[in-house]
């Protein structure tokens, strides 16, 4: 009882700090340079994250510069705003379009140039990745969650191959993370909270001239590999 009801007052002031942040994240990206509205969205991020009570611990290194691809595992309904908090340069991300259903979450989205993905339509889904590649190529980083949903159980899901493609095409190296601890906050399928520490493991990028030798399934195989070391877990199927 006494977590349903932290839980509920959690809730409360992260929808409240939402409601507060989001507009005026929206209507400064509008006044400011787009510099600035990159900023911006990581002081967004940290706010969200203070007002649930999350802590984020960095493990790794965050390139400074360099054009990149960053990969995590998915665990919970916080991570755009763990993934996107500690980004150093100017990044997007591949994002369900369900989370385009919410008005000022979707007006932040389109702001911060964030890309929907319909999982459920291959036409659609090829050409948001089409899309991220045309960010890649002006020197914008792209974030990915190649499992392409959350996790039910903690365990890792198989990944899906878009983003490898997108990898493959473009020659851009890919980082991968390990998030840990975002599962045990809030799984998919329990609504009560959990406040604590999250670390975000940041693995070596995965060079992209040994893309040719390894191809689309050796680069996935290698990031699955890479993914599971940082996070010391195991795919369901094993």
């Amino acid at each position: 009882m006494i977590n349903q009801i932290r839980s509920i007052i959690i809730y409360f002031i992260a929808l409240n700090m939402l409601l507060v942040i989001g507009p005026l994240f929206i209507i400064s990206s509008f006044l400011l340079p787009k510099s600035w509205m990159y900023k911006s969205s990581k002081v967004v991020c940290y706010l969200v994250l203070k007002s649930l009570f999350v802590n984020v611990k960095i493990k790794g290194v965050i390139p400074k510069e360099g054009n990149y691809i960053y990969m995590f595992n998915h665990g919970s309904f916080i991570d755009p705003f763990l993934f996107a908090y500690p980004m150093t340069s100017p990044c997007t991300a591949l994002i369900a379009k369900e989370n385009y259903n919410y008005p000022i979450w979707k007006s932040m989205l389109k702001r911060w140039n964030a890309i929907p993905i319909d999982r459920s339509n291959q036409e659609a889904a090829i050409a948001s990745v089409k899309a991220a590649e045309n960010f890649l190529k002006t020197g914008i980083n792209v974030i990915i969650l190649p499992e392409g949903t959350r996790t039910i159980t903690g365990n890792l899901s198989r990944f899906k191959k878009g983003g490898f493609h997108m990898a493959y095409n473009t020659n851009i190296p890919i980082i991968p993370v390990g998030c840990i601890g975002a599962f045990e906050f809030k799984p998919k399928n329990r609504w009560t909270l959990s406040p604590r520490t999250i670390t975000l493991n940041f693995g070596e990028p995965i060079a992209s001239d040994a893309y040719q030798k390894l191809g689309v399934d050796g680069i996935l195989k290698k990031t699955e590999e890479e993914i599971k070391r940082l996070t010391n877990g195991k795919f369901e199927d094993e």
